[in-house]
């Protein structure tokens, strides 16, 4: 599925610049080195995350790839791009402050010339690429996403909560449109439609199971849009329910000053034949409504069931973790790694380079990655344990994260925990459902929660 390698493409005008976004995420800064430090760099099934969206922009002939992330980040970024061995033509754009992510668009707006795809860093997904790219060539809507209903957890990890923050999801069945991004009110039973949305959508579907993957295909013209409008914070929150709500309603088209952005030859559908002979005065007024609302598509691919997730999460990065781990194909086991006798490491589980596991381990339904240390009589389940990691003998580790460089004291017991970063869990300790960091007060005072 994953697979190293992609298909030559000729790249030499490219009609499509992806965007990838390597910006920090707060759910994530427990398992980050710094602050105001990417994830993109954290592993999944033992590769950088980044990984699979540049695998999957390649595969889709999306060769000009230009990533784009903070100063903090910008050397690590760099450093991997020179090793990464793939076929796109990658820069990497370090920014300053950032403001959301239709303000980090702006800031590199004058390096996109073309049509351009804007995909996050922790996007693991299996829709072949060259079938989606294929479907947006054809239909060459003004926004094109990508929407999906959400994975079965594998047990997720850590003692954070996921998130769910309930919205209604409209799509227009014909045209495979999406018409309708709205928030669910847990307090409510009653969902408000406009009239103006039904008449114009009558063949509208609802879910409130979908998701959005914040896979964005753009024209040119919205970012010279969104370049002139400083409001528009956020593409997911801001732009694409502003250009969502436009379908339906089209004086927003005027009001917000889109229509002076709408490509002529996009603009100008009207049949030359519609006349205003043919219509009486209120209907001439509803299709000239309806044909400025034509001329801004809102395109939705859906794709239910596979895989497809973002680890934006720390329960979703470890459910990532084992699903991937739990499909790939390469060696699960890596062959510099050694095993001593009657270590245990499962099917579903994944060893790294040059790790070493003494008597009588137990990996169940886990990834560890290169250049461990992993002591005697160790239990790691269902856990991430990252590189350069040292586990002391008769550990227990359940459900948890362990960062890199980090070290875990003889005989501590934990479960649902992050470890952070170079953080030193002491002997004998028991933590459950907390996060271990440097500045643990349970750490410096030596104490710990109660395990069971």
């Amino acid at each position: 599925m994953f697979s190293v390698s992609a298909q030559p493409f000729d790249a030499r005008e490219p009609e499509l610049t992806a965007v990838v976004l390597a910006l920090p995420e707060d759910d994530m800064e427990l398992l980050t080195e710094r602050i105001d430090m990417s994830h993109a760099l954290l592993p999944i099934a033992n590769r950088p995350m980044i990984w699979y969206i540049l695998q999957w922009l390649e595969q889709g002939g999306i060769l000009d790839i230009k990533i784009i992330t903070t100063r903090e980040s910008e050397a690590d970024i760099v450093s991997y791009v020179e090793v990464y061995k793939g076929i796109a033509n990658i820069t990497v754009k370090a920014l300053g402050d950032v403001n959301g992510t239709a303000d980090a668009l702006r800031q590199v707006a004058p390096l996109i010339k073309s049509n351009f795809v804007v995909v996050p860093c922790d996007l693991v997904i299996d829709v072949p690429a060259t079938h989606f790219f294929d479907i947006i060539r054809i239909r060459r809507p003004a926004v094109a996403t990508m929407f999906c209903e959400a994975m079965k957890s594998e047990g997720g990890g850590g003692s954070v909560k996921p998130r769910h923050l309930p919205m209604c999801v409209g799509i227009d069945q014909p045209s495979s449109r999406l018409v309708l991004l709205q928030d669910i009110d847990k307090k409510s039973e009653d969902l408000a439609l406009s009239m103006s949305l039904i008449r114009r959508f009558p063949s509208m579907a609802l879910s409130d199971k979908m998701q959005d993957t914040h896979v964005y295909v753009f024209q040119r013209w919205v970012l010279d849009y969104v370049s002139v409008h400083p409001e528009i914070v956020s593409l997911q929150e801001d732009l694409l329910p502003l250009l969502v709500r436009a379908q339906s309603q089209p004086h927003l088209l005027e009001k917000n000053g889109i229509d002076r952005y709408l490509p002529a030859s996009t603009a100008q559908r009207i049949d030359k034949y519609d006349t205003g002979v043919q219509f009486g005065q209120h209907e001439q007024a509803d299709h000239s409504a309806s044909t400025k609302s034509d001329s801004l598509e809102v395109f939705v691919y859906v794709r239910r069931g596979g895989i497809i997730g973002r680890a934006n999460e720390i329960p979703r990065y470890c459910d990532l973790n084992s699903v991937v781990a739990r499909i790939s194909t390469g060696a699960r086991t890596d062959s510099s790694a050694v095993l001593a006798q009657q270590t245990q490491v499962g099917a579903e589980s994944m060893v790294g380079a040059s790790t070493q596991l003494r008597e009588r381990c137990s990996v169940k339904r886990s990834v560890v990655g290169a250049h461990c240390n992993i002591g005697k009589d160790v239990k790691i389940v269902n856990s991430v344990i990252m590189d350069h990691v040292t586990i002391g003998d008769g550990v227990k580790l359940e459900s948890c994260i362990v960062c890199k460089l980090a070290s875990v004291g003889n005989n501590a017991q934990l479960k649902g925990c992050e470890v952070g970063p170079r953080v030193a869990v002491p002997d004998d300790s028991s933590f459950k459902n907390t996060p271990v960091t440097e500045d643990s007060d349970l750490l410096d005072d030596g104490m710990s929660t109660e395990f069971r």
